[in-house]
């Protein structure tokens, strides 16, 4: 009997070792990107991602701005069929903090692979309620100050959270630098950081003059990364409905991007997510007349108002974040209700409301 036990324990192993070796070799359809937060902008020196096999994906590709904000894919190159990475190493510099910085980790291939083997459901945008299943398509890389880096999978309309990594500061070596030809020497040079740095295309002006003498938020992207149980809720007026051919969009503080379906409201299940950042979605009145909508959230608002509703023992709580359109269907409004009689309201901002 105990032979018979051995020998099923070893065929067990083997077949999960071939599945585990098989899974590492597949390859996918995926782009690498960069990331980084508006106001911060980055420059890979050299790196990228690599496997125990021997493939290697850089990450080399000009500046990365970050104009579109924190998470947002930028500079992808290859998309073509690639084994998932298991390791990332890359130098870089944070144009902001004038100073190189160095990531050299292992990264988590098999939740990557778990993400691209799954794939998502995806509503097409031509307004006919289809559903596809889709592939993830890019593994984005985010670089922030202080040194941090976050890896996220990307596809339509979704975005994930791999893990968050964290790089240590470094300098190169001056015979390394001399030995530079031009362009990749002209990084090193003070002024043409400076001057690059002080570019609008780089960083927005107003964004220029807000982070003026002001001292870099370290931890903030941190901050992102604090998830919270809550649900997106709808109040529309008597006869309305939401338009069950279309989503609602979130794209988080942390980078991740939701699209929830329309015909599974009202969600019956609070989700583990972060703050949100943005919203969209769309409806029909009684006269079933539709309309679209959007907005952004203030961000400090938005930051207030989850520290207060989860202010005291936030493992207990969860709360509804209350979408509520007006009589005219011309604006809205937003509010965080937790289940502990909290309630805050969430300035928006680029509020949106138009007739589809």
């Amino acid at each position: 009997m105990k032979i018979h036990t051995i020998i099923f324990f070893l065929m067990t192993l083997l077949v999960s070792c071939q599945n585990k070796s098989k899974n590492t070799m597949e390859k996918y359809e995926w782009e690498e990107s960069t990331s980084a937060p508006l106001g911060y902008p980055i420059e890979v020196y050299r790196g990228g991602f690599s496997t125990k096999e021997g493939a290697f994906v850089s990450l080399y590709g000009g500046t990365t701005t970050g104009t579109n904000g924190w998470g947002y894919p930028s500079g992808g190159m290859s998309n073509n069929k690639k084994t998932i990475p298991d390791h990332l190493h890359v130098i870089w510099l944070s144009y902001a903090e004038d100073a190189m910085f160095e990531i050299d980790t292992d990264i988590d291939r098999e939740k990557i692979t778990d993400y691209f083997n799954k794939g998502y459901d995806w509503k097409t945008l031509n307004n006919s309620g289809e559903i596809r299943h889709k592939n993830y398509s890019s593994i984005v890389v985010g670089f922030a100050p202080g040194g941090v880096v976050v890896i996220w999978v990307s596809g339509s309309g979704i975005q994930k959270e791999i893990g968050r990594y964290q790089g240590k500061k470094i300098e190169i070596p001056q015979a390394e630098i001399d030995a530079l030809d031009y362009p990749d020497k002209t990084l090193f040079e003070a002024e043409y950081r400076r001057k690059k740095f002080a570019q609008d295309n780089m960083v927005p002006l107003e964004i220029q003059v807000a982070n003026k003498n002001k001292p870099i938020p370290f931890g903030l992207w941190d901050t992102y990364r604090k998830k919270y149980q809550w649900k997106p809720t709808f109040k529309l007026e008597d006869g309305a409905i939401l338009d069950d051919k279309t989503t609602t969009g979130i794209n988080y503080l942390n980078g991740e991007v939701e699209k929830f379906f329309h015909e599974n409201f009202p969600l019956k299940t609070y989700s583990n997510n972060a703050i949100p950042k943005s919203v969209s979605f769309s409806w029909k009145d009684r006269d079933e007349i539709k309309y679209g909508a959007g907005a952004n959230l203030n961000e400090e608002s938005a930051l207030a108002a989850f520290k207060e509703v989860y202010s005291d023992h936030p493992e207990t709580v969860h709360a509804d974040l209350e979408i509520k359109i007006n009589i005219p269907n011309t604006f809205f409004t937003v509010t965080l209700k937790g289940n502990n009689g909290k309630e805050v309201f969430i300035k928006t901002e680029n509020v949106e409301v138009f007739k589809r």
